[in-house]
């Protein structure tokens, strides 16, 4: 059986995923790195996708998770992002949750200017359509 180690994901709400498991998935600026236990220690940028992990059953899940930063000490690979969630447990509530906070950033902006505010409503938009995609992939 293969070594397992630690994943731990945290967001400002606190810790959300701490397990041991086989091995982490993620997209970073230069692709998917896939970690194992006793991988080289490092620390990179981690892009909104979709994340698999397998558990220490050996089973593949795939969890949404939005930008963030990874840190792996060969040991542990902890993931700091404000959005993780595991794509069979998303649902349009999620999806609400997330417009809610956008658009309480964006009133608390005070947009004066009209085009600005329309900008930032269709990258809402996107980023909700995004999200929609990625959990309907899994």
């Amino acid at each position: 059986m293969s070594k397992l180690f630690k994943l731990k994901v945290d967001t400002p709400g606190g810790t959300l995923f701490e397990d041991d498991v086989l091995q982490v998935e993620i997209k970073t600026p230069n692709g998917m790195v896939g970690f194992l236990a006793d991988h080289q220690p490092s620390i990179g940028s981690v892009l909104p996708s979709i994340c698999y992990i397998r558990d220490d059953k050996g089973e593949r899940v795939s969890a949404v998770v939005n930008t963030g930063i990874y840190r792996m000490d060969g040991k542990q690979i902890n993931i700091i992002t404000d959005f993780f969630d595991f794509t069979d447990k998303i649902n349009q509530s999620v999806f609400e949750i997330r417009k809610q906070r956008i658009e309480q950033a964006i009133s608390n902006k005070n947009v004066k200017n009209i085009k600005i505010y329309e900008g930032i409503q269709r990258k809402l938009q996107n980023e909700l359509e995004k999200l929609s995609k990625l959990s309907k992939k899994t």
